[in-house]
């Protein structure tokens, strides 16, 4: 039997290697007339591992396409300022897209000189968060169980291993909808899964 990628690697399950499943009736170029017409301004809110990064990786090359320039913050837990100098700031202009991953991480004080910056200069800002901050709503996500279960059909598309419906339900709950972390807790699930069909060859 011939090696197989574990397909709930990092590298498979990474904000954009995924492609983020929209609702009927939504899609990134619904979402980017939106962002145009709020000025390039926007929030994309939602729990932890509902897909924020997902959606937001999907639309960043679409808003590249627009012939804007995007700069994609990711802060991590803790960061209170923009790691952005004074020169960055100046560069930025009406043709610019900021997009902040993490932005609630932010003081009080820095995001209110960053929107106002945002005004004065005319760039965007595209936030992401867990609760409505003070940017036009753009999209709100949610764990629904029925997209883990396709998310984890289309990893498998390519494999020899299965896994039940049932299995997926209950990593779904352990992990209480997160959907990166379910994707995470599959890994081995896959591994045991596979050697034992690699046993029997």
């Amino acid at each position: 039997m011939a090696y197989e990628e574990n397909p709930f690697c990092s590298r498979r399950i990474r904000p954009g290697a995924i492609p983020f499943y929209f609702p009927e009736g939504v899609s990134s170029e619904t979402l980017l007339a939106t962002l145009r017409e709020n000025s390039w301004r926007g929030q994309i809110i939602g729990p932890h591992g509902s897909g924020k990064s997902t959606l937001l990786a999907a639309l960043l090359p679409e808003i590249q396409k627009c012939g804007r320039r995007v700069v994609h913050l990711e802060l991590q837990d803790g960061v209170r300022k923009l790691p952005l100098s004074e020169e960055d700031f100046q560069g930025m202009d009406a043709e610019t897209q900021l997009a902040i991953d993490g932005y609630e991480q932010l003081s009080y004080l820095t995001r209110r000189k960053l929107k106002s910056r945002s005004f004065r200069q005319g760039f965007g800002v595209v936030i992401l968060g867990h609760e409505p901050l003070e940017y036009p709503d753009l999209y709100q996500t949610s764990r629904e169980l029925s997209v883990a279960k396709l998310i984890v059909e289309r990893l498998l598309e390519n494999s020899i291993v299965r896994i039940p419906e049932s299995v997926i339900e209950e990593h779904f709950e352990r992990h209480k909808g997160n959907l990166r972390e379910m994707l995470f807790s599959l890994y081995d699930v896959y591994e045991e899964v596979y050697r034992t069909l690699k046993d029997k060859k």
